[in-house]
């Protein structure tokens, strides 16, 4: 049987694989929290059902896979997330949502009402490729592991001095009980923010910090080449 290929979208921290469309750190309830903290935010649910919606038509899929931290807080939930994660999950087109559990996402499945929809699992596997959220180790067979966790991006420079990061996907391999293909994914939430990963080249979790060979990707599929090998730009 032929093997099923991962496919990056164009200029979005998403991809898919067969009927899967893959995202990781939705960050559910944040604006809420950062209201907390003085910067007043709207609501997001329909700013990003609508772009979920739209990218699962785009890609021709049928189901969404959320690897790890679909809400925010730690360890409890948040009164904007007990309103917020129904909400968006109705609103959401999708046949079947799996949710591979994050260090963020502590009793989610009390928030969960549709469980013949929506599943909430430690991983999730599509032909050779296994999905978890990456801050704990799992074993597995599987030739690719996709995680997320980290929040990748690439600090750059300008040439008037202007400091900014680019969100990124970030390629290698890790030895577990064999040789596996990584990929980290860039966070789906904007507001969750991005770790520049070419200034401090560390990676959280036990999957993602023994990554080697590792390669940055921006979303317009900008090879950036070996993280090592990347100086703030």
């Amino acid at each position: 049987m032929k093997k099923l290929m991962v496919m990056f979208v164009y200029n979005e921290p998403a991809l898919f694989v067969g009927d899967y469309l893959v995202i990781a750190d939705l960050h559910i309830g944040i604006s809420r929290e950062m209201a907390k903290a003085g910067v007043s935010l709207p609501s997001q649910i329909a700013g990003l059902s609508a772009k979920l919606n739209g990218l699962k038509k785009q890609t021709n899929t049928k189901n969404l896979l959320v690897a790890g931290d679909f809400k925010h807080s730690i360890p409890w939930i948040s009164y904007a997330e007990q309103r917020e994660v129904p909400e968006i999950l109705r609103r959401l087109d999708f046949e079947k949502i799996i949710i591979t559990k994050g260090n963020h996402d502590g009793r989610i499945e009390t928030l969960i009402d549709d469980n013949e929809r929506i599943m909430v699992r430690k991983s999730f596997s599509v032909d050779d490729y296994i999905f978890t959220h990456g801050h704990r180790n799992i074993a597995t067979n599987k030739g690719t592991i996709v995680i997320g966790h980290n929040h990748p991006g690439i600090k750059f420079r300008d040439r008037f001095g202007a400091i900014y990061v680019e969100p990124a996907w970030i390629l290698g391999k890790v030895e577990l009980e064999k040789t596996h293909d990584l990929i980290i994914m860039p966070a789906f939430n904007e507001l969750s923010g991005k770790g520049p990963v070419n200034e401090t080249k560390q990676f959280m979790g036990p999957i993602a910090r023994h990554i080697r060979d590792a390669r940055a990707v921006l979303l317009d599929g900008t090879d950036l080449g070996p993280i090592r090998d990347l100086a703030m730009k």
